[in-house]
């Protein structure tokens, strides 16, 4: 990131531009002092360098852009590792005694203790690395070179290497002349990768938009200006693998300027039996508490499980443990500074009482990537790597998440490295798998069911029709993919009663009837996955009869009846209720397509041609092809016509899967 200040100085020397990066990295660790808060803060100099190398860097913080009224108020002092320590007391005292805001520059830990003591934090400078000198040679000399150019010049001796980098010398010139004068200092350290900030990632929507607000209001709270039950302090973050949920915490802290603590329940479960597993747990969240500001990380959170489904001599095992789990969650909300972040695959496995109010209560779902965030991302990923046209990769890339395209750059650097040449496009290609194309016969069976459940979800009114979709191609490593959508905003208030829920089993069931009264017969896209169509609208007939009296009865039976849990051990009478229901909606929205079997060919056959049609077009070829003008949608629903609601501004998809 550039430089916060405009200072003269800093900016038209390498030297002290590198410096000040550093300088202003240490500080994130005082993030009130920073933003010009009180207080004495001690930065310790990294070895090789002086407490003199930072004066301007101090100069520059402390002073550009305040008053000079103020600047009583503010002071500093650069002690030599070899100052006497009377000499360090007076100079602290005549420099930097009763001030509001202090910088000490030190090249040694070792203080007087009436010194040691007047400090709030002691905070070590790291060196200056590779991005550092890389962004200086740019902003300062507008010469451009790479990581490993970079590199190699922080492996000669710093003062040498700031001496020969000139405005009109590329980084190969001035390497070789580095190197005919001197040789490598034998300290020479790894490329160092730099954490990406939130703002620097991509594909990650609403779960980006929800970190940059946190790190507006741990601002607003360090600065006295929020209260910190106002602060969102949980977050659940669910996604398939690969997405990067990890990533976006670590980059989250970065971004917030707080500590990142970072754990699992596996971590814990290795510690040993029950008692050093709840042991493991309340450490990591009181090594969170006492660093906070701090997020804390909880990664595979489904793996804790959920109470209902517990059973056998393994229950109280596991019920101690999400207890234990709740109880610190209760603890670190009356914790100021501290922000708990739960990622999980599979949120539906999360025992509900850990996302209720005050613990992990907001839940941010981030997808895979689409076309325009895939190649942000790999422009990224290639950093100084010039690739021509890599817009290419963007349709190639279909269905990839962020892990996915890592191991595609990283796959394909090493290539060339191997090979001792430059980049090219054609190594990142060459390791893309061999997409599946979604066409002929089986691109129009999916067209036909995604219209069914278009058709349908209009007639029964089931939410704000937004747009039917079909996917272009299929990654064959992904086991469970999306290969077309009907997209609907679902009304975030309405009444739901019986009739509703049946809607919503028919409309589920609408993909499968398309396939039968154009095919005869439906496939097996309807039923793969906990998310298909099949599993969903079972999922509610199960609802129906068991939680909210719509069914048989009035019982409402807890446990394993949950949505798409059947316990057939417990009821089973309770199969044939919901196939009941099943069959009898399936019948609803058959026949109510059999009545629009021409319009049901028409939409699929452009669906087919054109592989996307949006609600406007939708209703245009329904009345070209219905002569009656009778539209879409004009069905009574229960004697009545269904009621206006507000509408989720996040549409609903509802897809057809498929496993390869």
């Amino acid at each position: 990131m550039p430089i916060a200040t405009k200072n003269l100085k800093i900016n038209s020397s390498v030297k002290h531009y590198a410096l000040y990066r550093t300088f202003e990295r240490a500080l994130d660790n005082c993030p009130g002092f920073k933003i010009g808060g009180p207080g004495i803060v001690a930065l310790v100099v990294p070895s090789g360098r002086t407490a003199e190398d930072f004066k301007a860097c101090a100069v520059a913080f402390l002073y550009d852009g305040v008053d000079q009224d103020a600047w009583d108020h503010i002071g500093y002092a650069c002690i030599g590792a070899a100052a006497k320590q009377e000499w360090i007391k007076s100079e602290f005292a005549e420099r930097c005694g009763k001030r509001r805001r202090v910088l000490l520059i030190t090249e040694t830990s070792n203080l007087p203790p009436l010194v040691a003591v007047s400090v709030d934090t002691f905070i070590d400078v790291a060196p200056v690395d590779e991005f550092d000198l890389k962004e200086a040679c740019a902003k300062v000399l507008k010469v451009r070179i790479s990581l490993k150019q970079a590199h190699q010049l922080l492996t000669f001796p710093s003062d040498l290497m700031f001496a020969a980098l000139r405005p009109n010398s590329s980084a190969a010139d001035t390497i070789r002349r580095l190197g005919s004068i001197s040789t490598p200092i034998a300290d020479a350290r790894p490329i160092k990768e730099r954490t990406l900030r939130l703002e620097e990632l991509h594909g990650y929507g609403a779960a980006k938009e929800w970190g940059l607000q946190l790190a507006k209001d741990l601002e607003a709270w360090r600065s006295g200006n929020l209260k910190w039950s106002d602060v969102d302090r949980g977050l659940l973050l669910s996604g398939p693998p690969g997405v990067g949920k990890t990533i976006f915490a670590r980059a989250l802290a970065d971004t917030c300027g707080v500590n990142f603590v970072a754990t699992s329940v596996v971590q814990w479960q290795a510690k040993g039996h029950l008692g050093d597993l709840l042991k493991a747990m309340r450490a990591d969240f009181a090594s969170a508490v006492d660093k906070a500001p701090s997020i804390l990380l909880l990664d595979e959170l489904d793996s804790i499980g959920d109470r209902k489904t517990f059973t056998g001599e393994y229950a109280s095992y596991s019920i101690q443990v999400v207890n234990a789990l709740l109880e610190a969650l209760d603890g670190s909300a009356n914790r100021d500074g501290l922000v708990v972040v739960g990622a999980t695959n599979y949120p539906e496995k999360i025992d509900a009482a850990i996302r209720r109010p005050g613990r992990l209560d907001r839940h941010v779902a981030i997808g895979l990537p689409n076309e325009a965030d895939r190649l942000a991302m790999i422009g990224q990923m290639l950093g100084e790597h010039e690739v021509a046209d890599i817009s290419s990769l963007g349709p190639l890339t279909e269905s990839m998440a962020g892990a996915d395209l890592a191991r595609m750059v990283r796959d394909a650097k090493k290539k060339a490295r191997r090979e001792q040449r430059s980049l090219s496009l054609a190594d990142l290609t060459s390791l893309l798998p061999d997409l599946i194309k979604i066409d002929g016969q089986y691109r129009y069976a999916v067209a036909v069911h995604e219209v069914g459940h278009a058709l349908v979800g209009k007639a029964l009114n089931i939410g704000y029709f937004f747009s039917v979709d079909l996917a272009n191609q299929i990654n064959p490593r992904l086991e469970l993919q999306s290969y077309g959508q009907a997209v609907f905003g679902i009304p975030r208030v309405l009444i739901r009663n019986a009739q509703r829920y049946r809607d919503e089993i028919c409309f589920r069931l609408a993909g499968m009837a398309a396939e039968q009264v154009i095919f005869g017969y439906h496939t097996d896209g309807a039923g793969l996955g906990a998310t298909s169509d099949l599993a969903t609208a079972t999922g509610l007939a199960v609802q129906m009869e068991t939680q909210f009296g719509m069914g048989s009865g009035l019982h409402h039976l807890g446990g394993g009846m949950t949505r798409g849990h059947i316990d057939l051990a417990a009821a089973p009478w309770l199969v044939g209720k919901v196939d009941a229901v099943l069959r009898e909606e399936l019948i609803r929205a058959t026949a109510m397509l059999s009545e629009r079997r021409e319009i049901i060919l028409t939409l699929s056959k452009e669906l087919d041609l054109v592989g996307s049609i949006v609600a406007d077009r939708f209703d245009e070829i329904c009345k070209e092809a219905e002569p009656s003008g009778k539209a879409v949608g004009d069905e009574e629903k229960g004697g009545q016509r269904g009621q206006a609601a507000p509408v989720d501004e996040n549409p609903t998809l509802f897809p057809k899967e498929a496993r390869r």
